[in-house]
């Protein structure tokens, strides 16, 4: 999940010109260095953080930083656009493998917004994926992320940790590492003043994309858990289990590759519409229809042949007709040969391309959710843009959506599940400033909030019995857009590494218990052995946490001079 995934997700776009003050006068006619763009959210925090960063750089490199700051979606499409040279981007887990964080990175991936190929990285992903042997895929991965790490065209930064503050009125609310981030379904409130079974929250931003088929990013995830659900849902105990969602029951082959589904009888739209098998069939093969363009198309493709309809080459109908009719036809082959068939309204068939350990939490995830097709196709590119022009099957619907400002949610009447339902209505602001929020909660009008990190003494100090802390799931990491200049030369993105003392940003700039990330998944990812971390076993202190100044500053040195430019003069101080 994009963050963000964040998303799950918090991604920083930083413009970067180099100010390169001076020469030693050895490189004769050799030219400055050329500008780096550097992506920054706009939110006050992100601005904070990338100002960290940009006085790291500057003080071991000398290259300064200029920052220019833009809303959270406008960063996602620059990132989908490859309009950027760095930018700071984060990724949360979207279930509990280092595959979740790897996979991103496979040559022409749709996350792979850097460019980066490497073939003995992509085999070893595609070993991940397809071996049933739990140590063998483990290797595979690990030796996949230490090649993404030497290679360097993303630079991990910190592990994030999450602190919150929870009115002692609130209950229920499930937290996880990976998705669904926040599950409300369960919440509710005892003692609230104002009146019970209202929550009120802060998303901090806008909802990009509410279309579970090409949503990315963990704003908008937590609005469609709320109101869609797939075949599975986390239940009060933070497991799936056969009931916890639209589906009844489930079987599994012998050979572990054929699920067949029995969904609950009665299921309705938000609208009274039937809910059927057909939903679901209709959505998993949108997702991967290349004309949809989903980014997160790979995550279907633990199911059989739906790769191959991803990767169906449709070319434009007026300068090509018969071309894409032909096209056309093979994509149609390659849908009904994809192994997801409704069989009836209430059954549901779903064979793999080899079996999974975490394909049933999958299902839990928004590309599985289901999608009814003729309102899809009535509101078409419009659809989920406004609370009347999208149908939900969820614990909540939006019912009131001032764009950029507030989004309400209320108990859907036509959930299977109402009447274990406890809230009536979700007030969610959209404020992306530090202090508010704070204020607000002070003022009893939020009733949770995340704590900035220069707010937790007070906090701690203040409110011991409120403030809480999980780890996560989530990195934050640079990538390295390698058709600049000098970023596609491996030792310059390897000084920036080196250079980046990540123990000291986490202490003095971030200061929010965030961890210093020495590699690039996570230690809330874990390894073959449930209870040991899959970065601890394998990647253990892989990259140094303090970083090296003196020899970042020496390869810095002689790879941009060794591409005809002047290295820059280090600052005085």
């Amino acid at each position: 999940m994009q963050l963000k995934k964040m998303a799950v997700v918090f991604t920083c776009l930083l413009l970067v010109a180099s100010l390169l003050a001076g020469c030693d006068g050895s490189q004769s006619g050799s030219q400055s260095l050329p500008t780096i763009r550097f992506l920054a959210d706009d939110s006050e925090a992100a601005k904070k953080y990338a100002q960290g960063l940009q006085e790291i750089f500057r003080q071991a490199l000398g290259i300064e930083l200029v920052l220019e700051n833009v809303d959270f979606a406008t960063r996602l499409q620059k990132m989908r656009d490859g309009d950027f040279d760095l930018v700071f981007a984060g990724w949360g887990a979207d279930y509990n493998d280092p595959l979740s964080f790897l996979e991103l990175w496979v040559t022409d991936g749709p996350y792979n917004d850097v460019g980066w190929s490497n073939a003995e990285f992509d085999e070893l992903i595609s070993i991940a994926r397809s071996s049933t042997d739990q140590e063998e895929r483990m290797e595979a991965l690990a030796k996949a992320e230490k090649i993404l790490l030497d290679e360097a065209p993303i630079i991990p930064v910190y592990w994030r940790q999450r602190n919150y503050a929870e009115h002692p009125w609130v209950k229920g609310i499930i937290r996880s590492a990976v998705f669904p981030a926040n599950e409300w379904k369960w919440a509710y409130t005892e003692g609230r003043p104002g009146g019970d079974n209202v929550l009120n929250l802060n998303l901090g931003e806008e909802p990009p994309d509410l279309q579970s088929i090409t949503c990315t990013d963990a704003v908008s995830m937590d609005i469609l858990n709320a109101t869609l659900e797939g075949l599975v849902r986390m239940n009060a105990n933070g497991e799936y289990e056969q009931g916890s969602g639209l589906a009844e029951s489930w079987t599994i082959s012998d050979d572990g590759l054929v699920y067949t589904f029995e969904l609950k009888e009665g299921l309705k739209w938000s609208n009274g519409e039937p809910l059927t098998a057909h939903d679901f069939e209709y959505a998993w093969k949108k997702v991967v229809d290349p004309r949809t363009a989903s980014q997160y198309n790979y995550m279907m493709f633990f199911v059989k042949g739906a790769e191959a309809v991803a990767n169906v080459e449709i070319p434009d109908k007026e300068s090509d007709p018969e071309g894409y009719e032909q096209a056309m036809a093979e994509l149609q082959e390659a849908m009904d040969n994809m192994g997801v068939k409704a069989l009836d309204d209430l059954t549901l068939e779903v064979t793999l391309e080899a079996p999974s350990a975490f394909f049933l939490s999958l299902t839990a995830f928004s590309p599985y959710f289901p999608l009814n097709q003729a309102a899809h196709e009535q509101w078409g590119e419009e659809y989920a843009t406004e609370p009347d022009k999208m149908l939900y099957c969820g614990p909540f619907v939006i019912d009131e959506w001032k764009h950029g400002s507030k989004m309400v949610l209320k108990k859907n009447p036509n959930y299977w599940d109402a009447d274990n339902v406890k809230l009536e209505q979700i007030n969610l602001d959209m404020i992306k400033d530090i202090n508010t929020p704070v204020t607000m909660y002070e003022a009893k009008e939020l009733d949770v909030i995340g704590v900035p990190g220069d707010f937790i003494p007070k906090f701690q100090a203040e409110r011991p019995d409120e403030f809480k802390q999980m780890p996560e799931a989530i990195t934050f990491y640079l990538e390295c857009n390698l058709n600049h200049p000098l970023l596609k030369d491996q030792r310059v993105r390897q000084a920036l590494s080196l250079a980046l003392d990540r123990q000291e940003y986490c202490d003095n700039v971030l200061r929010n218990y965030s961890a210093p990330a020495y590699a690039y998944n996570p230690p809330s990812i874990s390894s073959e052995e449930p209870s040991v971390p899959f970065v601890e076993k394998y990647l253990n202190d892989y990259l140094p946490i303090n970083g090296d100044v003196e020899k970042a500053r020496e390869i810095f040195k002689a790879a941009v001079e060794a591409l005809g430019y002047e290295a820059p003069e280090l600052p005085t101080k």
